[in-house]
């Protein structure tokens, strides 16, 4: 195989170069090809999104990036391609709640460190281009590579056959493959920052404002490489870089020998682009950035594994510590939590476990029968006094998991009860219960003609009423439909109680079912108008559910909840300071295309007409809204 590629390497340069002037390919021996590539499709996780990839010893290959085993994939799909901040937002862990780690994505390193460890196959030449690689991104950067004793997650430099790499940290061992050709100090940073998080340049959301992508000249296999990331994937860490040492060059899986990629300004030289020799100062400063802290040193850090941790009343949460420190500390550490709530959760019920490397469990148990809210503080402490905190908020649900379907949210079907209203955003596992138009439906999934609970499918892939067993969604192996369980009552008139389920920990966009205009106030301040607008997203409202079950909603920007006046029909929903008035209470009742938001007030429901500015009011027969979780930051440069 290596044999193999080299030879590619050198006809691939011969075709490539004739009549063009290009980037020498030899600087970017990654983006090798075979001679016939084995190609395969499959869906992005939690999108329609469809990449065809190429097939590499069963690995499944984008370009040089690894997206996974190829036989895995074709189970279930490519996993996300964006890579996350270790430390999650929130981490539910109550049973009323589908699981949250519906589809395992890549992370960065958490406290700047990547543990690894070096293959004993590995020549010299190799051993010293992986070492200049790490340079380049030390020397510039708060980022570590630190030996692997036993650290539960590392990467393994290998040489495999080429030169590729996860994105992200994957968990557990993971291979930086620096094969025969790539022994390069650029290659290994390239390969390096795939693993620290980094997508490659040209994918950016943004890129057509500087390249031009010409399809007609790319390789039919290779169409995926030149795949353009959602604006929702990604978080942009500073502007376009041509000289980015992530970039593509402009021959790169070319089918004719003319370019696949050039400047749109035509002044700019495409030599620039692809190049490898080191990190250019946009890749220096968006990897500060993304990792931030002082050039060349080692401090006293920790980390939780989230920042908003819920379960249930009488059961124990779970959180992972990373620590990060010289080794003289980690051997004399001194660990101790303090909660603010001592009715909820006593200090002893904090429990920091043995190390795992530089990882320790983290238990916290509440007070037999109490729920609440506490604020947990965590210390980790040296010998010479030095003491770092993180800090977690904890919230304990009060009689979570009586007579609940596992992860569904609702009562079991028949019983008179909603299930968790339906949502696009949210994915979903077999034995789940939702409402949606006034029906309840619970969810069945098979893999290979098994009934399975641990495959989750994005709800916009299957939904309710229209993915049946004679219409099915299917995946690879997998088979998914919803099945019609009960009559949920239906109305606008969310009664004494309302018994719709929502998860309070995220945020949430608020749009009309029709055309996905985003309800919107006129201004960031008390009296203003509720609107309907095209905002793209921008404007974030959060869930507080109070002791009925109803729902205040609060813009995040301004810690001020809709309020409907006094419940009049025809009355213009205002933002107002938040309070306990049932002006400012609504439930979320499925309907067929989303959900009708029922004031408690005036038992009327929100309306608007679906033009841009018009003002939500209420009305006996509301709009349909569509309730989307807003998506996590997803950084990537």
């Amino acid at each position: 195989m290596k044999f193999e590629l080299k030879l590619m390497a050198g006809a691939v340069a011969a075709a490539l170069l004739a009549g063009q002037a290009f980037a020498d390919p030899v600087d970017n021996p990654e983006l090798t090809q075979a001679r016939r590539p084995v190609t395969a499709s499959a869906m992005v996780q939690g999108t329609d999104q469809v990449l065809t990839y190429e097939v590499v010893d069963d690995r499944a290959m984008l370009g040089d990036i690894v997206l996974g085993k190829h036989k895995d994939i074709q189970a279930r799909g490519i996993p996300p391609l964006f890579v996350e901040n270790w430390t999650r937002k929130s981490a539910n862990q109550s049973a009323l709640v589908a699981m949250d780690n519906v589809y395992k994505t890549a992370t960065r390193w958490p406290n700047n460190t990547l543990y690894y460890t070096l293959d004993p196959l590995l020549t010299q030449k190799k051993l010293d281009a992986i070492a200049a690689g790490m340079k380049l991104i030390t020397d510039s950067t708060a980022i570590r590579f630190v030996k692997r004793t036993n650290e539960p997650n590392y990467v393994k430099y290998t040489s495999s056959g080429g030169c590729w790499s996860y994105a992200g940290m994957v968990g557990g061992e993971q291979t930086i493959s620096i094969g025969d050709g790539c022994e390069k100090s650029g290659v290994a940073a390239h390969e390096s920052m795939h693993a620290l998080g980094w997508m490659h340049e040209h994918m950016r959301p943004d890129r057509d404002t500087y390249v031009k992508v010409n399809t007609d000249n790319i390789s039919s296999s290779m169409q995926s490489q030149f795949t353009k990331m959602r604006q929702d994937q990604v978080v942009l860490n500073g502007p376009y870089d041509l000289d980015s040492v992530m970039h593509y060059p402009s021959w790169a899986f070319s089918a004719n020998g003319k370019p696949t990629i050039e400047p749109v300004d035509p002044a700019v030289d495409p030599k620039r682009m692809g190049q490898r020799t080191q990190l250019s100062p946009l890749d220096i400063a968006a990897l500060r950035a993304t990792y931030p802290g002082e050039v060349g040193t080692v401090e006293l850090k920790i980390a939780l594994s989230a920042k908003e941790l819920t379960f249930d009343q009488d059961k124990s949460g779970k959180l992972t510590m990373d620590v990060s420190a010289p080794a003289g500390d980690l051997a004399s550490l001194k660990f101790s939590a303090q909660s603010d709530n001592t009715a909820l959760i006593a200090n002893s019920g904090l429990v920091v476990g043995a190390a795992v490397g530089n990882q320790r469990p983290v238990t916290v148990t509440p007070v037999a029968g109490a729920s609440g809210v506490a604020n947990i503080v965590l210390h980790a402490t040296n010998s010479a006094g030095k003491d770092v905190t993180a800090a977690v908020k904890v919230t304990v649900l009060k009689g979570a998991g009586g007579g609940t379907t596992p992860g569904g949210g609702g009562t079991t079907p028949g019983g008179g009860t909603s299930g968790k209203p339906f949502e696009l955003t949210v994915k979903y596992r077999g034995g789940d219960v939702v409402s949606l138009g006034g029906k309840n439906y619970t969810f069945k999934v098979f893999f290979n003609g098994v009934a399975v609970t641990n495959y989750f499918i994005n709800g916009k892939s299957c939904v309710p009423g229209t993915c049946t067993e004679q219409k099915p969604f299917i995946w690879g192996g997998v088979k998914s439909y919803w099945v019609e369980s009960g009559n949920t009552g239906g109305g606008t008139t969310p009664g004494a109680k309302c018994d719709v389920v929502l998860d309070t920990t995220r945020d949430y966009l608020i749009a009309t079912a029709g055309q996905q205009k985003s309800l919107v106030p006129a201004a960031d301040m008390a009296g203003a108008p509720g609107l309907v607008w095209p905002d793209g997203g921008a404007q974030v409202w959060n869930l507080q559910r109070n002791a009925d079950g109803f729902y205040a909603i609060v813009s995040k920007a301004s810690r001020l909840a809709l309020d409907t006046q006094g419940g009049n029909a025809g009355a213009q929903v205002v933002l107002a300071a938040a309070t306990a008035a049932q002006s400012q209470q609504f439930c979320a009742k499925a309907s067929a295309t989303g959900y009708q938001l029922a004031t408690r007030a005036g038992s009327l429901a929100l309306n608007a007409a679906d033009a841009d500015g018009a003002a939500v009011s209420q009305a006996a027969s509301g709009s349909n809204w569509m309730l989307s979780a807003k998506p996590g930051i997803k950084p990537v440069k």
